[in-house]
């Protein structure tokens, strides 16, 4: 397997949790409300302090945790810690997180409470999977399928629908690639993807193509969407130039700004490298010591 890089695989938890911050403030926002908002500030729907985040980053680090501690992946303890998630009422869970996990931790039964939420009308194609995802791909960058899989079931553990499982794995593969064979592999593997399904595909061609609108038509359309999180992330890991342009872009197109910040900070911090990171926004990030901490012992346990 070739060998990890250490300081991208920091770039992508660390890129994770300042995307996360970032965009917080903005969530909900249009794009014309949000301005050009680069600096790290508080406030918004949440009510944020500068540098916390939302729920995100504390799901991501949930998982990380679990991976850490165990050596390995086990369904029902990541379970048992997004619950303790949910009940621990984060900023910014959603309408979706809050249904199924809290039918979880009444009955216990993941299937049970993803499917009924889905076939009552709920909509379960939400990014709530692919912005925990990023551990996953850390702890086994370079393994295909054992990605594959595992990216699959944790998001199944959430989400009914599979879109929301694909996306995690397209996400978790190009934190792999990037991890172990750099940028040329992820623009070897995209420039045609016809292997795609083809809702991902709609949202890569005009990624790699260096076409912004699609991704910022669906940010407004379906904010909160795996589809729309995974569109803003690719443009800016394609297109920037640096972490701070990506980023910047990113959550200031508003909608679930600080979901589609941590997908889009953890890709362009596996492309550049914690060291891309603006100091800026590092030294007030609650929680960096724990993320930098957990980060290493993924990368431990992918060596």
């Amino acid at each position: 397997m070739p060998p990890l890089d250490r300081d991208k695989a920091q770039g992508a938890m660390l890129g994770l949790a300042v995307g996360d911050a970032l965009g917080a403030p903005l969530h909900g926002l249009s794009k014309d409300q949000t301005g050009e908002l680069a600096e790290m500030t508080g406030g918004g729907t949440f009510d944020v302090r500068p540098g916390q985040g939302t729920g995100v980053t504390q799901l991501a680090l949930r998982l990380a945790s679990t991976l850490a501690e165990l050596g390995g992946y086990d369904a029902d303890h990541a379970l048992r810690g997004y619950i303790a998630w949910y009940r621990s009422d984060p900023p910014g869970i959603s309408e979706h997180m809050r249904e199924v996990l809290g039918m979880v931790a009444a009955e216990g039964n993941s299937f049970h409470a993803t499917s009924s939420f889905h076939f009552g009308g709920g909509i379960t194609s939400g990014n709530g999977a692919v912005m925990r995802a990023t551990p996953i791909g850390i702890a086994y960058a370079g393994r295909d399928v054992t990605v594959r899989d595992l990216t699959l079931s944790d998001s199944a553990l959430t989400h009914f629908d599979p879109i929301a499982g694909k996306v995690a794995l397209l996400h978790n593969q190009i934190v792999s690639w990037l991890l172990t064979s750099g940028s040329q592999r992820m623009y070897d593997e995209l420039k045609n993807p016809e292997w795609l399904d083809d809702r991902i595909e709609d949202v890569v061609y005009p990624a790699t193509s260096g076409v912004g609108g699609f991704a910022e038509k669906l940010a407004a359309s379906e904010p909160g969407s795996a589809l729309a999180s995974i569109a803003i992330a690719l443009v800016a890991v394609f297109n920037a130039d640096t972490f701070e342009e990506g980023l910047v872009w990113a959550v200031n197109l508003g909608g679930d700004a600080a979901a589609n910040g941590a997908v889009t900070g953890a890709l362009l911090g596996a492309r550049l490298g914690a060291s891309s990171i603006p100091k800026r926004w590092l030294e007030p990030l609650e929680r960096r010591a724990e993320i930098e901490g957990v980060t290493d012992r993924l990368v431990a346990l992918a060596r």
